[in-house]
């Protein structure tokens, strides 16, 4: 179970209510670099299969199968790494992470045509953060080039961040937990786009065990109105000054629940937002992310947050 609480309150109005809930999935982004071929945009296709070259590419890594990961690898790059050589530094790192337990494609960049780049032709860098059994804190990418004349992708160069989690143990016994956040705030820099996880409360945060207790919970108690939008569940609980949004079945943050308490402090009114979320972390994080924006949009006067 992942669970998620904001505990800052931002500045809100009471007339906001009701919100219409919106996904947590996001919509897909393209990002070009300004010295690209004019006026050229990658297609989904395209994106794709670059996804796909990349997860074929860490997959045999992940996997022991070296020999298919070095074939992936442009040969300007082979002519620095032989086989054997390339083989023994995986081979270690794996070691050294033990099992796989994510990885992640945050971000995708394009370029096309670069005056900047080394060769002609397609360009595209995918953010990575991974998790392993013995590496809690892992980011980095892959830079995929395709030639002018098309074909595939191939690894053109690659870069990892990785504090793992003996060295972060050690770091704060000998001086603190404070010390660790600093020690990956540093090595994390260097991961363009990364995003930390973020913090989890220890125990349920929204004063039920789990999702579907809140919302059973709500529906057997009088005077909370009920409302269906974009397939997410409102509730309304006009007492408690309360609004709650269930997340629908099939949204990648499903089950979820989020809370938002409106308090008066001083003559102002606040909202207080925790989040239950029972999904992967990583879409959960994006679900409080998408929920904090859109409150901030509130307390920043611009009005209604949803389209």
């Amino acid at each position: 179970m992942r669970h998620h609480i904001i505990g800052s309150a931002i500045a809100l109005t009471l007339a906001v209510l009701p919100m219409r809930a919106v996904s947590a999935d996001p919509p897909r982004a393209v990002n070009v670099t300004t010295d690209s071929k004019p006026g050229w945009t990658p297609s989904a296709e395209l994106e794709q299969e670059a996804r796909g070259t990349a997860a074929v590419y860490l997959a045999a890594m992940d996997a022991g199968k070296y020999a298919e990961a070095y074939a992936l690898i442009a040969p300007l790059l082979q002519k620095d790494e032989t086989l054997a050589a390339f083989s023994d530094r995986v081979a270690r790192f794996n070691a050294r992470a033990g099992a796989v337990l994510e990885r992640r494609i945050t971000t995708v960049t394009w370029t096309k045509d670069s005056p900047n780049a080394p060769l002609p032709g397609t360009f595209v860098a995918l953010d990575l953060v991974s998790r392993f059994a013995n590496i809690d804190r892992s980011c980095g990418f892959l830079v995929l080039y395709q030639a002018p004349t098309a074909g595939g992708f191939t690894v053109m160069r690659e870069e990892n961040n990785v504090l793992d989690n003996a060295t972060a143990g050690d770091i704060a016994k000998k001086s603190s937990p404070a010390a660790v956040d600093a020690a990956w705030a540093n090595l994390s820099a260097h991961c363009p786009n990364y995003q930390s996880p973020l913090p989890e409360a220890a125990g349920p945060t929204i004063g039920y065990p789990s999702v579907a207790a809140a919302l059973a919970a709500l529906h057997a108690k009088p005077g909370v109105t009920f409302s269906t939008q974009d397939g997410w569940t409102v509730a309304e609980d006009d007492a408690e000054k309360t609004l709650w949004s269930f997340t629908p079945p099939g949204d990648v943050a499903y089950p979820a629940a989020v809370k938002r308490h409106l308090v008066e402090k001083d003559g102002a009114v606040y909202v207080e937002m925790a989040v239950q979320c029972e999904a992967a972390k990583p879409a959960c994080d994006n679900l409080v992310r998408v929920f904090s924006r859109m409150n901030a949009q509130l307390g920043a006067g611009q009005g209604h947050p949803f389209p």
